[in-house]
């Protein structure tokens, strides 16, 4: 946990720096007439990735931060797929294009072509090998599936994480994860 923490202040430095540097070449060349030019665009763009990072780190949950973490490690890969099933909505599995994080810790997953949001503080969070469940403490509202075929101890972050398994959103762990706590 010591290294996550050292490896998670050395980034969000990173951010901040690139975002600080970023913003400084935008308000140093802007010309009135490119606010909406692609290139200004992107470069907007590239600061909102930048504040989703920052906020994968200081503004969600441990037990989200897992989830977002592992998905990582496969995104944008087509062997590896996910698929959810909210309530009555089930998907086939797709692709995991991006994820996003928005202010109040909203997390935003793009599968596909589908966009799938929930708010972290809202949620409580059932671990197994190879699925998350996402439970809301609101009991009106239904469940959120996430089940992919890339298992939580091929992306070797488990060790990292344990203070997931204790975390007051972890609701359930399968005994199965702690043979990767360990690392």
């Amino acid at each position: 946990m010591e290294k996550r923490l050292e490896r998670d202040q050395r980034h969000l430095e990173l951010f901040e720096e690139i975002t600080n540097t970023i913003r400084g070449f935008m308000e140093k060349y802007k010309q009135p007439d490119e606010e909406n030019h692609p290139q200004m665009v992107r470069l907007q763009n590239l600061i909102e990735r930048l504040t989703t990072e920052r906020r994968l780190i200081e503004e969600i949950s441990l037990p989200c931060r897992l989830i977002l973490e592992h998905f990582s490690t496969f995104m944008g890969k087509h062997d590896h797929a996910i698929s959810f099933r909210v309530g009555l909505l089930e998907t086939g599995r797709g692709i995991l294009n991006d994820f996003s994080i928005d202010e109040w810790g909203n997390i935003y997953l793009v599968i596909g072509n589908i966009s799938l949001g929930w708010r972290d503080g809202d949620y409580q969070y059932l671990f197994y090998p190879d699925k998350a469940i996402l439970r809301s403490y609101d009991r009106s509202k239904p469940e959120i599936h996430l089940l992919f075929n890339f298992a939580f101890r091929y992306s070797k972050l488990l060790s990292e994480f344990r203070g997931v398994v204790e975390h007051e959103q972890t609701l359930y762990w399968h005994p199965d994860l702690n043979e990767d706590l360990e690392g």
